[in-house]
C-alpha cells in the first residue's frame, strides 16, 4: 500500500477527508509506539461489528508498517471467506485507537473520517431513532433492540416478515425488542395508504396494528389502491378498533405525517430501500437469511452478557 496515494485518496473525498487526517496528525503526536496484539484486537473487533462480517468471515491486520506522515501507522485488513479475499486498507495512530478506513462501508458509516475503534459505533444511530411511541413487540429493556423500515407492499419485505416473525421472534423471545416503522416506496400504489391505516389501527389499540400488520403481508398479493379499505375492515373484525373512528382517521389521512417522519428518520439513518433492519444500530437491508439477524443479535447479546 502507498500510504502517499492512500492520503491522497481520502483527502480527495474533501473538507471532511483533510479534517480527517489533520486531526489524526494531531491526535497521534504523542501516542504510544508499538501496535501490539490488543491494540490490533481491538481494531479487527471494530471493524468486524461495524461491517456486520457474518461469523464464517476470518479477518486478520496485515502488513503494519510506519507511514509517511509521521506518527501514524498503515495497515492492511484482510478478510477471508472461503476462496475470497478482500482487502481493505487503513490508516491508524500507532496505538491502534484512532482508524480512517478506506474502501466501500457496508454499513454505510462514514468512510475517510476518524473513528475510536474503543467506542461504540452505533450509539449515534440509536440516538436518531425514536423508539417510544411507535409499535413495539418484545420487552422494552431487552438488551437488543430491532427497528424494521418496511412496505406492505413491498415482496421482499413480506419475506422478511416471514423471517422476523417466524425465527427471529420466536427463537429470541423475551430477549429481542422489535420497532416497526413504516417507509413506504413511492412506485408501490397501495403502501402509504396501508402505512395511513395500520397509525390509525394503532392509535386505538396496538394488538389490533400487530393483527393488520401480519394480515398486510400475509395478504399482500390479494390487496389493491381499489380493496385496501374493504380489506382491511376484514381484518379488523374481532379487535377492539372503532370502525368509524378509522374510517375517519384512514379518510381524512390524519397519520400521514407520522408516516412521512417515519421515512425522514430512516433517511437520516441511511435507509434507502425496503427492508431495512437496525440492529441495535447495526445496519442489515434486504431481505436476508435467517442466519445473517442471528449471527448479529447473538454477537450483540454476546457483549451484553446475555447470551
Amino acid at each position: 500500500m502507498n500510504a502517499g496515494n492512500d492520503w491522497m485518496r481520502i483527502a480527495g473525498r474533501g473538507v471532511a477527508g483533510l479534517a480527517a487526517i489533520a486531526m489524526l496528525a494531531a491526535v497521534t503526536s504523542t501516542a504510544a509506539a508499538a501496535l501490539d496484539d490488543a491494540a490490533k484486537k481491538k481494531v479487527v473487533d471494530y471493524y468486524r461489528r461495524k461491517a456486520n462480517l457474518p461469523p464464517e468471515v476470518v479477518v486478520d491486520i496485515t502488513d503494519v508498517v510506519d507511514s509517511k506522515l509521521p506518527g501514524t501507522k498503515q495497515a492492511k485488513l484482510k478478510l477471508t471467506s472461503g476462496n475470497n479475499v478482500q482487502e481493505v486498507e487503513l490508516l491508524m495512530s500507532p496505538d491502534g485507537q484512532y482508524v480512517i478506513f478506506s474502501g466501500v462501508d457496508r454499513n454505510r458509516m462514514a468512510v475517510g473520517s476518524i473513528e475510536d475503534v474503543t467506542s461504540d459505533p452505533f450509539s449515534e444511530v440509536m440516538k436518531k431513532l425514536k423508539l417510544d411511541g411507535d409499535p413495539s413487540k418484545g420487552p422494552k429493556d431487552a438488551a437488543v433492540t430491532i427497528v424494521e423500515f418496511s412496505d406492505f407492499q413491498c415482496p421482499y419485505c413480506a419475506r422478511a416478515y416471514n423471517t422476523v416473525k417466524t425465527q427471529v421472534m420466536t427463537e429470541y423471545d423475551g430477549k429481542v425488542r422489535l420497532v416497526y416503522k413504516n417507509f413506504p416506496l413511492n412506485f408501490h400504489k397501495w403502501a402509504e395508504p396501508a402505512g395511513i391505516a395500520t397509525e390509525c389501527v394503532y392509535d386505538q389499540d396496538e394488538e389490533a396494528f400487530w393483527k393488520l400488520y401480519s394480515y398486510y403481508f400475509d395478504n399482500q398479493r390479494e390487496l389493491t389502491p381499489e380493496n385496501l379499505k374493504e380489506k382491511t375492515h376484514e381484518a379488523l373484525k374481532d379487535t377492539k378498533v372503532d370502525v368509524a373512528k378509522f374510517d375517519d382517521c384512514y379518510d381524512n389521512k390524519k397519520t400521514a405525517d407520522r408516516v412521512r417522519n417515519d421515512m425522514a428518520e430512516g433517511q437520516s439513518v441511511g435507509v434507502t430501500g425496503t427492508p431495512a433492519f437496525l440492529i441495535n444500530g447495526r445496519f442489515l437491508s434486504g431481505a436476508q437469511p435467517f442466519p445473517r439477524f442471528k449471527a448479529i443479535i447473538d454477537d450483540e447479546l454476546q457483549r451484553a452478557g446475555k447470551s
